[in-house]
Protein backbone atom coordinates (compact mmCIF):
# COMPACT_ATOMS: atom_id res chain seq x y z
CA UNK A 1 0.00 0.00 0.00
CA UNK A 2 1.08 3.57 0.24
CA UNK A 3 1.32 6.89 1.45
CA UNK A 4 -0.09 10.41 -0.01
CA UNK A 5 1.28 13.30 0.64
CA UNK A 6 3.28 12.04 3.65
CA UNK A 7 0.80 14.70 3.13
CA UNK A 8 3.81 13.13 4.81
CA UNK A 9 4.53 15.94 6.29
CA UNK A 10 6.22 17.90 9.06
CA UNK A 11 5.21 21.05 9.61
CA UNK A 12 7.37 23.06 12.24
CA UNK A 13 6.09 26.07 14.21
CA UNK A 14 4.21 28.25 11.37
CA UNK A 15 1.82 26.72 9.51
CA UNK A 16 1.12 27.80 5.28
CA UNK A 17 -2.54 27.03 5.11
CA UNK A 18 -3.56 26.50 1.33
CA UNK A 19 -6.55 28.70 -0.07
CA UNK A 20 -9.27 27.33 -1.59
CA UNK A 21 -12.74 28.84 -3.52
CA UNK A 22 -15.74 29.41 -1.23
CA UNK A 23 -17.70 30.20 -4.32
CA UNK A 24 -20.07 33.53 -5.06
CA UNK A 25 -21.75 35.08 -7.49
CA UNK A 26 -19.50 37.10 -10.05
CA UNK A 27 -20.97 39.73 -12.34
CA UNK A 28 -19.30 42.40 -14.18
CA UNK A 29 -19.59 45.88 -14.11
CA UNK A 30 -18.60 49.03 -16.29
CA UNK A 31 -17.19 51.83 -15.30
CA UNK A 32 -15.90 55.21 -16.58
CA UNK A 33 -12.63 53.88 -16.27
CA UNK A 34 -12.99 50.16 -17.80
CA UNK A 35 -14.58 46.81 -16.73
CA UNK A 36 -13.90 45.81 -14.03
CA UNK A 37 -14.97 42.48 -12.46
CA UNK A 38 -17.05 42.45 -9.64
CA UNK A 39 -17.75 39.14 -7.58
CA UNK A 40 -19.86 39.14 -4.30
CA UNK A 41 -20.43 43.00 -4.75
CA UNK A 42 -16.20 43.32 -4.47
CA UNK A 43 -14.34 44.92 -7.34
CA UNK A 44 -11.27 43.40 -7.74
CA UNK A 45 -8.22 45.20 -7.80
CA UNK A 46 -6.67 45.65 -11.23
CA UNK A 47 -3.36 43.67 -9.93
CA UNK A 48 -4.19 40.25 -8.93
CA UNK A 49 -1.48 38.63 -6.78
CA UNK A 50 -1.04 36.56 -3.57
CA UNK A 51 2.31 36.49 -1.52
CA UNK A 52 2.44 33.55 1.06
CA UNK A 53 5.01 31.22 1.96
CA UNK A 54 6.27 27.64 2.66
CA UNK A 55 8.43 27.03 5.67
CA UNK A 56 10.66 24.26 3.74
CA UNK A 57 11.40 23.76 0.36
CA UNK A 58 9.70 20.94 -1.83
CA UNK A 59 11.81 17.62 -2.22
CA UNK A 60 10.41 17.35 -6.39
CA UNK A 61 7.09 18.31 -7.41
CA UNK A 62 6.98 14.86 -9.03
CA UNK A 63 3.43 14.19 -7.72
CA UNK A 64 4.56 10.51 -8.40
CA UNK A 65 7.36 9.92 -6.09
CA UNK A 66 7.13 13.02 -3.66
CA UNK A 67 4.60 13.12 -1.02
CA UNK A 68 5.18 16.07 1.26
CA UNK A 69 3.19 19.03 2.07
CA UNK A 70 5.29 21.72 0.83
CA UNK A 71 5.05 20.27 -2.87
CA UNK A 72 1.41 19.75 -2.40
CA UNK A 73 1.09 23.40 -1.82
CA UNK A 74 2.46 23.81 -5.77
CA UNK A 75 1.07 20.98 -7.03
CA UNK A 76 -2.84 21.77 -5.95
CA UNK A 77 -2.42 25.16 -7.89
CA UNK A 78 -0.47 23.77 -10.82
CA UNK A 79 -1.92 20.39 -11.31
CA UNK A 80 -5.50 19.44 -12.44
CA UNK A 81 -6.88 15.92 -10.56
CA UNK A 82 -10.16 14.45 -12.02
CA UNK A 83 -12.23 16.11 -9.23
CA UNK A 84 -11.81 18.67 -6.32
CA UNK A 85 -13.69 19.63 -3.37
CA UNK A 86 -14.64 22.79 -3.20
CA UNK A 87 -16.61 24.88 -0.61
CA UNK A 88 -20.23 26.36 -0.77
CA UNK A 89 -22.39 27.14 1.87
CA UNK A 90 -20.00 25.94 4.48
CA UNK A 91 -19.88 21.74 3.03
CA UNK A 92 -17.37 20.25 1.25
CA UNK A 93 -18.94 19.54 -2.58
CA UNK A 94 -17.39 17.55 -5.19
CA UNK A 95 -17.03 19.37 -8.07
CA UNK A 96 -15.61 18.48 -11.22
CA UNK A 97 -11.91 19.43 -12.35
CA UNK A 98 -10.63 17.74 -15.74
CA UNK A 99 -13.43 15.16 -15.03
CA UNK A 100 -16.55 16.81 -16.28
CA UNK A 101 -18.81 13.85 -15.18
CA UNK A 102 -18.36 10.59 -13.77
CA UNK A 103 -20.27 7.46 -13.35
CA UNK A 104 -20.14 3.85 -11.55
CA UNK A 105 -21.79 0.30 -12.59
CA UNK A 106 -24.30 -0.66 -10.04
CA UNK A 107 -21.94 -2.22 -8.14
CA UNK A 108 -19.18 0.38 -7.86
CA UNK A 109 -16.57 -2.03 -9.10
CA UNK A 110 -16.10 0.11 -12.57
CA UNK A 111 -15.89 3.94 -12.40
CA UNK A 112 -15.75 6.20 -16.13
CA UNK A 113 -14.94 9.64 -16.13
CA UNK A 114 -15.47 11.79 -19.11
CA UNK A 115 -12.56 14.15 -19.75
CA UNK A 116 -13.20 18.08 -20.26
CA UNK A 117 -11.12 19.70 -22.91
CA UNK A 118 -8.19 21.04 -21.54
CA UNK A 119 -4.59 21.86 -22.74
CA UNK A 120 -1.09 21.44 -20.76
CA UNK A 121 0.91 25.25 -20.59
CA UNK A 122 2.70 24.28 -23.53
CA UNK A 123 -0.42 23.98 -25.59
CA UNK A 124 -0.58 20.23 -25.71
CA UNK A 125 -4.20 18.73 -25.45
CA UNK A 126 -4.13 16.87 -21.77
CA UNK A 127 -5.21 12.99 -22.89
CA UNK A 128 -6.82 10.44 -20.69
CA UNK A 129 -3.73 8.31 -21.35
CA UNK A 130 -1.86 10.89 -19.62
CA UNK A 131 -3.44 10.12 -16.52
CA UNK A 132 -3.24 6.57 -16.85
CA UNK A 133 0.18 7.20 -17.32
CA UNK A 134 0.82 9.02 -14.29
CA UNK A 135 -1.40 5.98 -11.96
CA UNK A 136 0.78 3.56 -13.82
CA UNK A 137 3.71 5.19 -12.24
CA UNK A 138 2.39 5.30 -8.71
CA UNK A 139 1.61 1.64 -8.96
CA UNK A 140 5.33 0.46 -10.97
CA UNK A 141 7.30 -0.94 -8.12
CA UNK A 142 10.43 0.10 -9.81
CA UNK A 143 9.20 3.91 -9.18
CA UNK A 144 9.06 3.51 -5.67
CA UNK A 145 5.98 5.97 -5.14
CA UNK A 146 5.35 6.59 -1.31
CA UNK A 147 1.76 7.22 -2.80
CA UNK A 148 1.04 3.50 -4.20
CA UNK A 149 -1.32 2.53 -1.17
CA UNK A 150 -3.63 4.21 -2.09
CA UNK A 151 -4.70 3.38 -5.44
CA UNK A 152 -4.13 -0.84 -4.01
CA UNK A 153 -8.27 -0.88 -4.49
CA UNK A 154 -7.55 -1.01 -7.99
CA UNK A 155 -7.71 -4.30 -9.83
CA UNK A 156 -4.24 -6.20 -10.04
CA UNK A 157 -2.47 -3.14 -8.14
CA UNK A 158 -1.24 -5.59 -5.22
CA UNK A 159 -0.04 -7.92 -7.67
CA UNK A 160 1.82 -5.32 -9.89
CA UNK A 161 3.40 -3.98 -6.79
CA UNK A 162 4.94 -7.48 -5.96
CA UNK A 163 5.97 -7.50 -9.32
CA UNK A 164 3.71 -10.71 -9.95
CA UNK A 165 2.02 -8.95 -12.64
CA UNK A 166 2.87 -6.40 -15.55
CA UNK A 167 1.35 -2.63 -15.48
CA UNK A 168 -0.22 -3.38 -17.93
CA UNK A 169 -2.46 -5.93 -16.09
CA UNK A 170 -3.79 -2.92 -13.96
CA UNK A 171 -7.60 -2.01 -13.99
CA UNK A 172 -7.01 1.85 -15.32
CA UNK A 173 -7.09 2.13 -19.15
CA UNK A 174 -7.96 4.92 -21.59
CA UNK A 175 -10.85 3.85 -23.46
CA UNK A 176 -10.47 7.03 -25.87
CA UNK A 177 -8.51 10.08 -25.65
CA UNK A 178 -11.51 11.34 -23.20
CA UNK A 179 -12.31 8.82 -21.20
CA UNK A 180 -10.74 6.78 -18.34
CA UNK A 181 -12.03 3.58 -16.85
CA UNK A 182 -11.23 2.11 -13.55
CA UNK A 183 -11.62 -1.80 -12.83
CA UNK A 184 -11.77 -2.16 -8.69
CA UNK A 185 -11.25 -5.32 -6.82
CA UNK A 186 -13.99 -4.62 -5.24
CA UNK A 187 -16.32 -1.77 -4.34
CA UNK A 188 -14.42 0.49 -2.40
CA UNK A 189 -16.35 3.04 -0.11
CA UNK A 190 -13.98 5.87 -0.32
CA UNK A 191 -12.74 6.10 -4.14
CA UNK A 192 -14.23 8.90 -5.13
CA UNK A 193 -12.43 10.41 -2.36
CA UNK A 194 -9.18 9.51 -4.20
CA UNK A 195 -10.04 11.46 -7.10
CA UNK A 196 -8.77 15.29 -5.76
CA UNK A 197 -5.90 13.87 -4.51
CA UNK A 198 -2.45 14.10 -5.93
CA UNK A 199 -2.45 10.36 -7.52
CA UNK A 200 -4.79 11.50 -9.67
CA UNK A 201 -2.58 14.23 -11.37
CA UNK A 202 -1.61 13.66 -14.56
CA UNK A 203 1.77 13.49 -16.20
CA UNK A 204 3.45 14.19 -19.80
CA UNK A 205 5.22 10.91 -20.77
CA UNK A 206 7.63 12.29 -22.84
CA UNK A 207 8.57 15.37 -20.55
CA UNK A 208 8.85 12.36 -17.47
CA UNK A 209 11.32 10.31 -19.89
CA UNK A 210 13.20 13.56 -21.08
CA UNK A 211 14.42 14.51 -17.61
CA UNK A 212 14.45 11.24 -16.03
CA UNK A 213 15.23 11.60 -12.12
CA UNK A 214 15.64 15.56 -12.80
CA UNK A 215 11.61 15.44 -13.51
CA UNK A 216 10.00 17.91 -11.06
CA UNK A 217 13.36 19.36 -9.80
CA UNK A 218 12.81 22.14 -11.52
CA UNK A 219 10.06 25.08 -12.58
CA UNK A 220 11.36 24.17 -16.93
CA UNK A 221 11.71 20.77 -16.74
CA UNK A 222 7.47 20.05 -16.50
CA UNK A 223 4.66 20.85 -17.95
CA UNK A 224 1.65 21.84 -15.92
CA UNK A 225 -2.24 21.60 -16.90
CA UNK A 226 -3.82 23.13 -13.59
CA UNK A 227 -5.07 27.04 -13.12
CA UNK A 228 -1.39 27.91 -12.24
CA UNK A 229 1.77 27.16 -13.60
CA UNK A 230 5.21 27.16 -11.88
CA UNK A 231 7.44 29.90 -13.62
CA UNK A 232 10.48 30.82 -11.24
CA UNK A 233 11.62 28.18 -8.47
CA UNK A 234 14.58 29.79 -6.80
CA UNK A 235 15.71 26.84 -4.17
CA UNK A 236 15.91 27.50 -0.99
CA UNK A 237 14.57 31.05 -1.59
CA UNK A 238 10.87 31.45 -3.72
CA UNK A 239 8.91 29.94 -5.97
CA UNK A 240 6.72 31.76 -8.30
CA UNK A 241 3.40 30.50 -9.86
CA UNK A 242 1.69 32.71 -12.87
CA UNK A 243 -2.06 32.09 -14.16
CA UNK A 244 -1.98 29.35 -16.85
CA UNK A 245 -3.93 30.57 -19.58
CA UNK A 246 -4.02 27.16 -21.24
CA UNK A 247 -6.48 26.15 -18.66
CA UNK A 248 -9.79 25.13 -19.06
CA UNK A 249 -10.90 27.52 -16.40
CA UNK A 250 -8.85 30.09 -16.83
CA UNK A 251 -11.80 33.10 -17.04
CA UNK A 252 -12.63 32.18 -13.42
CA UNK A 253 -9.10 31.98 -12.04
CA UNK A 254 -8.42 36.05 -10.55
CA UNK A 255 -4.74 35.92 -9.61
CA UNK A 256 -2.58 36.77 -11.96
CA UNK A 257 0.79 35.45 -9.44
CA UNK A 258 1.06 33.52 -6.51
CA UNK A 259 4.89 33.48 -4.62
CA UNK A 260 5.56 31.52 -1.59
CA UNK A 261 9.03 32.73 -0.18
CA UNK A 262 10.76 29.93 1.53
CA UNK A 263 10.68 31.31 5.54
CA UNK A 264 11.03 28.96 8.28
CA UNK A 265 12.08 31.41 10.78
CA UNK A 266 9.06 32.63 13.20
CA UNK A 267 10.07 35.99 14.24
CA UNK A 268 10.73 36.41 10.21
CA UNK A 269 7.35 35.21 9.18
CA UNK A 270 5.43 37.07 11.52
CA UNK A 271 7.10 40.09 11.15
CA UNK A 272 6.46 39.87 7.36
CA UNK A 273 2.92 39.67 7.57
CA UNK A 274 3.08 42.48 10.63
CA UNK A 275 4.38 44.27 7.34
CA UNK A 276 2.28 43.36 4.89
CA UNK A 277 5.17 41.31 3.14
CA UNK A 278 3.22 38.17 3.16
CA UNK A 279 -0.68 38.12 3.06
CA UNK A 280 -1.54 34.98 4.97
CA UNK A 281 1.02 33.29 8.04
CA UNK A 282 -0.02 30.56 10.38
CA UNK A 283 0.42 31.22 13.94
CA UNK A 284 0.40 29.55 17.14
CA UNK A 285 2.45 32.30 19.53
CA UNK A 286 0.25 33.99 21.84
CA UNK A 287 1.90 37.76 21.87
CA UNK A 288 1.42 37.59 18.47
CA UNK A 289 -1.94 35.92 18.00
CA UNK A 290 -3.15 38.82 20.28
CA UNK A 291 -0.97 41.17 17.94
CA UNK A 292 -2.35 39.84 14.95
CA UNK A 293 -6.32 39.47 16.62
CA UNK A 294 -5.74 43.54 17.38
CA UNK A 295 -5.30 44.12 13.92
CA UNK A 296 -8.21 45.58 12.02
CA UNK A 297 -7.94 44.68 8.39
CA UNK A 298 -6.94 40.92 9.53
CA UNK A 299 -9.31 37.79 9.44
CA UNK A 300 -8.82 34.93 12.34
CA UNK A 301 -9.26 31.23 10.92
CA UNK A 302 -9.43 28.35 13.36
CA UNK A 303 -10.57 24.97 12.53
CA UNK A 304 -9.37 21.28 13.98
CA UNK A 305 -6.84 20.05 11.41
CA UNK A 306 -7.73 16.31 10.41
CA UNK A 307 -3.51 15.84 11.18
CA UNK A 308 -1.49 14.45 14.09
CA UNK A 309 1.84 15.76 14.78
CA UNK A 310 3.35 11.85 16.09
CA UNK A 311 6.93 10.57 17.48
CA UNK A 312 7.72 7.45 15.71
CA UNK A 313 9.98 4.64 16.28
CA UNK A 314 12.99 2.43 14.01
CA UNK A 315 11.02 -0.84 15.32
CA UNK A 316 14.31 -2.75 13.82
CA UNK A 317 16.18 -0.46 15.67
CA UNK A 318 18.11 -2.38 18.63
CA UNK A 319 16.64 -0.36 21.27
CA UNK A 320 13.23 0.24 19.88
CA UNK A 321 12.64 -3.45 18.40
CA UNK A 322 10.92 -3.72 22.06
CA UNK A 323 7.13 -2.77 22.41
CA UNK A 324 7.66 -2.20 25.89
CA UNK A 325 10.50 0.32 25.42
CA UNK A 326 8.18 1.82 22.50
CA UNK A 327 5.03 2.38 24.88
CA UNK A 328 7.23 3.44 27.49
CA UNK A 329 8.44 6.37 25.54
CA UNK A 330 5.03 7.26 24.45
CA UNK A 331 3.27 7.43 27.90
CA UNK A 332 6.15 9.27 29.08
CA UNK A 333 4.76 12.10 27.65
CA UNK A 334 2.29 15.02 29.09
CA UNK A 335 0.59 15.76 26.14
CA UNK A 336 -1.68 18.70 28.25
CA UNK A 337 1.44 19.94 29.23
CA UNK A 338 2.88 19.72 25.83
CA UNK A 339 -0.38 21.41 24.36
CA UNK A 340 0.24 24.52 26.41
CA UNK A 341 4.22 24.55 27.06
CA UNK A 342 4.70 24.22 23.78
CA UNK A 343 1.55 25.14 21.48
CA UNK A 344 0.32 27.61 23.67
CA UNK A 345 -2.98 25.67 24.24
CA UNK A 346 -3.92 26.24 19.71
CA UNK A 347 -3.88 22.78 19.77
CA UNK A 348 -5.70 19.63 21.33
CA UNK A 349 -3.78 16.52 23.03
CA UNK A 350 -3.95 13.19 20.93
CA UNK A 351 -4.53 9.92 22.04
CA UNK A 352 -5.09 8.03 18.97
CA UNK A 353 -4.09 8.32 15.32
CA UNK A 354 -7.36 9.16 13.47
CA UNK A 355 -7.56 12.35 14.23
CA UNK A 356 -10.61 14.61 14.87
CA UNK A 357 -13.32 15.53 12.39
CA UNK A 358 -12.88 12.22 10.31
CA UNK A 359 -16.42 10.58 9.28
CA UNK A 360 -16.78 7.05 9.13
CA UNK A 361 -20.26 7.43 6.46
CA UNK A 362 -23.65 7.23 7.76
CA UNK A 363 -22.34 6.84 11.22
CA UNK A 364 -20.45 10.42 11.31
CA UNK A 365 -17.47 11.20 13.05
CA UNK A 366 -15.24 8.40 13.74
CA UNK A 367 -13.67 10.13 17.43
CA UNK A 368 -17.12 10.33 18.58
CA UNK A 369 -17.68 6.67 18.45
CA UNK A 370 -14.42 5.32 19.34
CA UNK A 371 -12.48 6.47 22.12
CA UNK A 372 -8.67 6.98 21.45
CA UNK A 373 -6.74 3.76 22.74
CA UNK A 374 -4.00 5.63 24.29
CA UNK A 375 -6.25 7.39 27.49
CA UNK A 376 -7.16 3.09 28.92
CA UNK A 377 -3.04 2.99 28.52
CA UNK A 378 -1.85 6.36 30.26
CA UNK A 379 -2.32 6.24 34.11
CA UNK A 380 -2.57 2.04 34.24
CA UNK A 381 0.84 1.62 32.81
CA UNK A 382 3.80 3.16 34.30
CA UNK A 383 6.58 4.12 31.42
CA UNK A 384 9.56 3.81 34.17
CA UNK A 385 8.39 0.21 34.39
CA UNK A 386 7.81 -0.68 30.72
CA UNK A 387 11.27 0.76 30.36
CA UNK A 388 12.78 -1.77 32.74
CA UNK A 389 10.63 -4.43 31.38
CA UNK A 390 11.79 -3.77 28.18
CA UNK A 391 15.45 -3.36 29.10
CA UNK A 392 15.30 -6.87 30.89
CA UNK A 393 14.02 -8.51 28.08
CA UNK A 394 16.54 -7.19 25.57
CA UNK A 395 19.46 -7.86 28.57
CA UNK A 396 20.52 -4.11 28.46
CA UNK A 397 20.59 -4.07 32.54
CA UNK A 398 18.63 -2.14 34.35
CA UNK A 399 20.43 1.19 34.21
CA UNK A 400 18.33 3.75 32.23
CA UNK A 401 21.14 5.81 32.24
CA UNK A 402 23.35 3.84 30.18
CA UNK A 403 20.96 3.96 27.64
CA UNK A 404 21.34 7.03 24.47
CA UNK A 405 18.57 7.39 22.49
CA UNK A 406 18.89 10.06 19.10
CA UNK A 407 16.08 11.90 18.39
CA UNK A 408 15.82 12.87 14.81
CA UNK A 409 14.11 15.86 13.35
CA UNK A 410 12.87 17.54 10.79
CA UNK A 411 13.85 21.46 11.16
CA UNK A 412 16.63 23.62 11.81
CA UNK A 413 14.78 27.01 12.92
CA UNK A 414 14.47 27.90 17.03
CA UNK A 415 11.09 26.27 17.26
CA UNK A 416 12.00 22.89 16.36
CA UNK A 417 15.50 23.19 18.67
CA UNK A 418 12.83 24.07 21.65
CA UNK A 419 10.83 21.76 20.94
CA UNK A 420 13.09 19.23 20.58
CA UNK A 421 14.81 20.53 24.18
CA UNK A 422 11.60 19.94 25.37
CA UNK A 423 11.48 16.05 24.64
CA UNK A 424 15.27 15.97 25.27
CA UNK A 425 14.41 17.19 29.37
CA UNK A 426 11.22 15.08 29.52
CA UNK A 427 12.92 11.60 28.72
CA UNK A 428 15.38 12.38 31.11
CA UNK A 429 13.23 13.35 33.99
CA UNK A 430 10.64 10.58 33.33
CA UNK A 431 12.74 7.50 31.94
CA UNK A 432 16.17 8.57 32.93
CA UNK A 433 17.48 8.36 29.42
CA UNK A 434 19.69 10.71 27.74
CA UNK A 435 18.61 11.79 24.32
CA UNK A 436 20.86 13.09 21.93
CA UNK A 437 19.31 15.59 19.36
CA UNK A 438 19.44 15.26 15.72
CA UNK A 439 18.38 18.55 13.95
CA UNK A 440 17.88 18.21 9.96
CA UNK A 441 16.80 20.07 7.03
CA UNK A 442 13.67 18.53 6.01
CA UNK A 443 15.06 16.70 2.65
CA UNK A 444 17.84 15.22 4.80
CA UNK A 445 15.46 14.15 7.37
CA UNK A 446 13.34 12.27 4.99
CA UNK A 447 16.18 10.56 3.61
CA UNK A 448 17.28 9.35 7.00
CA UNK A 449 14.01 8.34 7.50
CA UNK A 450 13.56 6.12 4.45
CA UNK A 451 16.92 4.90 4.83
CA UNK A 452 15.96 3.60 8.54
CA UNK A 453 19.08 5.83 9.41
CA UNK A 454 17.06 6.72 12.90
CA UNK A 455 16.01 5.71 16.22
CA UNK A 456 13.30 7.99 16.95
CA UNK A 457 11.90 10.83 14.73
CA UNK A 458 8.72 13.74 14.28
CA UNK A 459 6.47 14.74 11.44
CA UNK A 460 2.94 15.53 11.03
CA UNK A 461 0.22 13.67 9.49
CA UNK A 462 -2.34 14.88 7.20
CA UNK A 463 -5.26 12.50 6.27
CA UNK A 464 -5.53 12.37 2.78
CA UNK A 465 -9.56 12.13 2.16
CA UNK A 466 -12.39 11.54 4.93
CA UNK A 467 -12.60 8.48 5.85
CA UNK A 468 -9.97 6.59 8.99
CA UNK A 469 -8.78 3.87 6.31
CA UNK A 470 -6.82 7.08 4.80
CA UNK A 471 -4.82 7.56 7.79
CA UNK A 472 -4.94 3.23 9.72
CA UNK A 473 -3.38 2.71 6.18
CA UNK A 474 -0.58 4.62 6.57
CA UNK A 475 0.62 1.65 8.59
CA UNK A 476 -0.16 -1.29 6.29
CA UNK A 477 3.02 -2.84 6.17
CA UNK A 478 3.61 -2.27 2.10
CA UNK A 479 2.72 1.61 2.24
CA UNK A 480 6.37 2.66 2.71
CA UNK A 481 4.85 5.77 4.08
CA UNK A 482 6.64 5.97 7.30
CA UNK A 483 9.29 3.80 7.67
CA UNK A 484 9.09 2.18 11.54
CA UNK A 485 9.73 -1.16 10.02
CA UNK A 486 6.55 -2.22 11.85
CA UNK A 487 4.47 -5.12 10.13
CA UNK A 488 1.30 -6.71 12.03
CA UNK A 489 -0.26 -9.42 9.88
CA UNK A 490 -3.69 -8.88 11.77
CA UNK A 491 -3.65 -5.36 11.28
CA UNK A 492 -3.42 -5.70 7.36
CA UNK A 493 -6.06 -8.48 7.81
CA UNK A 494 -8.31 -6.07 9.20
CA UNK A 495 -7.66 -3.16 6.36
CA UNK A 496 -8.19 -5.52 3.96
CA UNK A 497 -11.46 -6.16 5.37
CA UNK A 498 -12.31 -2.57 6.06
CA UNK A 499 -11.06 -1.26 2.36
CA UNK A 500 -14.14 -3.15 0.42
CA UNK A 501 -16.72 -3.30 3.66
CA UNK A 502 -19.88 -0.87 2.84
CA UNK A 503 -21.47 -1.57 5.75
CA UNK A 504 -20.36 1.74 7.95
CA UNK A 505 -21.26 0.33 10.88
CA UNK A 506 -19.36 -2.97 9.93
CA UNK A 507 -16.29 -0.86 8.80
CA UNK A 508 -16.18 1.61 12.04
CA UNK A 509 -15.61 -1.95 14.01
CA UNK A 510 -13.06 -2.93 11.44
CA UNK A 511 -11.05 0.67 12.04
CA UNK A 512 -11.47 0.51 16.18
CA UNK A 513 -9.98 -3.14 16.05
CA UNK A 514 -7.41 -1.65 13.64
CA UNK A 515 -6.41 1.35 15.86
CA UNK A 516 -6.48 -0.87 18.55
CA UNK A 517 -3.42 -3.24 17.33
CA UNK A 518 -1.22 -0.36 16.57
CA UNK A 519 -1.37 1.32 20.03
CA UNK A 520 -0.71 -2.31 21.78
CA UNK A 521 1.95 -2.63 19.36
CA UNK A 522 3.05 1.11 19.89
CA UNK A 523 4.98 2.04 16.46
CA UNK A 524 3.72 5.53 16.90
CA UNK A 525 3.35 8.33 19.67
CA UNK A 526 0.62 10.57 18.50
CA UNK A 527 0.70 14.04 20.51
CA UNK A 528 -1.47 16.49 19.43
CA UNK A 529 -4.06 16.56 16.88
CA UNK A 530 -3.54 19.43 14.69
CA UNK A 531 -5.69 23.26 14.63
CA UNK A 532 -5.84 26.12 11.89
CA UNK A 533 -4.50 29.00 13.45
CA UNK A 534 -4.16 31.42 10.28
CA UNK A 535 -4.41 35.44 10.08
CA UNK A 536 -5.10 36.64 6.64
CA UNK A 537 -5.94 39.84 5.82
CA UNK A 538 -9.12 40.73 4.57
CA UNK A 539 -8.68 41.64 1.17
CA UNK A 540 -8.25 38.29 0.20
CA UNK A 541 -11.35 36.48 -0.75
CA UNK A 542 -12.71 32.94 -1.75
CA UNK A 543 -10.50 31.35 0.81
CA UNK A 544 -10.11 28.20 2.57
CA UNK A 545 -11.77 27.88 5.70
CA UNK A 546 -12.62 24.17 5.93
CA UNK A 547 -10.38 20.82 6.00
CA UNK A 548 -10.40 18.91 2.99
CA UNK A 549 -11.07 21.73 0.27
CA UNK A 550 -8.73 20.94 -2.92
CA UNK A 551 -9.45 23.96 -4.68
CA UNK A 552 -6.35 25.36 -4.00
CA UNK A 553 -6.03 29.23 -4.62
CA UNK A 554 -8.07 28.57 -8.06
CA UNK A 555 -11.07 31.15 -6.84
CA UNK A 556 -9.28 33.37 -4.72
CA UNK A 557 -9.09 37.03 -6.01
CA UNK A 558 -8.09 40.22 -4.24
CA UNK A 559 -10.24 43.39 -3.56
CA UNK A 560 -9.26 46.15 -1.60
CA UNK A 561 -5.84 45.51 -0.99
CA UNK A 562 -4.34 49.17 -0.91
CA UNK A 563 -7.60 50.66 0.56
Amino acid sequence: MKLKKILAVMMAGAMMLSMAACGGEETTTAESTGEQKTIDGNVLDAEQYFNGYLSSEPTTLDSVTGNDTYSSSILTNAMEPLTRLAEKDGENVREGAAAESWESNEDGTVWTFHLRDNKWSDGQPVTANDYVYAITRVLTPETGSPNSWLLTCVKNANAVLAGEMDPSELGVKAVDDKTIEFTLESPTPYFLALTDTRVMMPQRQDIVEQYGESYGAEASNMVYNGPFKLETWTHNSELILVKNDQYWDAENVNLQTINYKIMNDENTIFNSFTNGSIDSCGCGTPEWMQKFEAMENVDYIHYTSPAVRFNFYNTKDELFQNANIRNAFTLALDREDIVETIYHGTMSPAYGWVPDGVSVGDQGIYREKVEEPLKAMVGSEDPKELLLKGMEELGLGSDPSTLEVTFSLGGVDQWMKNYGEYYQQTFKNVLGVNVVLDFNEWGTFQSKVNSGDYQMGYMSWGIDYNDPYSMLAVMYSSSGNINTGWVNEKYDELLDQAAVEMDDAKRLELYKEAETILFEEGPLCPVVNEAANTFRYNYIKNSNTMPFTSTGLKYAYVSGRNA
